[in-house]
């Protein structure tokens, strides 16, 4: 995802990795995709050995020098590659493991289950409001186009229909008897 956003910015107009860095803070990229600031630097230098990218000038000011980076011919290929493989890529991801875990629900005590769908909730919660605080930030510095718009009420649907489930089952756990679960085992293996 680095290098895709990387090549995006680069194929845009050339840019230093301080460049690249503040768009993404100005953005709240940084926060809702994960990106560590680190990470630009080091995909720009492992991108330049691989000749995707290119130092197309050095910048002095005072005792710092910047490189402002360019991309290059092959680098505009595996742009596009990288976008049209992104963008026919199912990315609906389900929770696979919390689905399985919902399975042995009652083999933990009732206010232990408890405590962690609450935790997970006041997480999604303020991941959900670090996108919104995103959006936000993003409508504050420049108009937003209608496909960006978008992604963020899918990103916020996502969140909200997430939040419901798990307060289903946050509900279910005060009103339902236990076992929550109960796989019919005992007919497993009878002949």
């Amino acid at each position: 995802m680095v290098r895709l956003l990387v090549l995006g910015l680069l194929s845009r107009k050339p840019m230093s990795g301080y460049e690249i860095q503040q768009f993404l803070q100005l953005s709240h990229t940084e926060k809702w995709a994960n990106i560590l600031p680190g990470s630009i630097y080091h995909a720009l230098k492992k991108m330049e050995k691989e000749e995707l990218v290119e130092v197309q000038a050095v910048k002095h000011t005072g005792h710092r020098s910047k490189a402002i980076y360019g991309i290059t011919p092959a680098g505009k290929e595996e742009y596009r590659r990288r976008l049209k493989e992104t963008l026919r890529t199912p990315s609906v991801a389900l929770p696979i493991a919390f689905y399985i875990a919902l399975s042995y629900l009652d083999d933990l005590p009732r206010e232990e289950v408890k405590a962690a769908l609450d935790e997970q909730i006041a997480r999604v919660e303020a991941e959900r409001n670090l996108w919104l605080t995103g959006k936000a930030a993003k409508e504050e510095a420049w108009p937003l186009p209608e496909v960006i718009q978008a992604a963020f009420a899918s990103a916020r649907e996502h969140f909200e229909v997430h939040l419901r489930f798990l307060r289903t089952l946050r509900r279910l756990l005060d009103t339902e008897p236990k076992p929550l679960v109960d796989f019919p085992l005992d007919e497993i293996g009878r002949d």
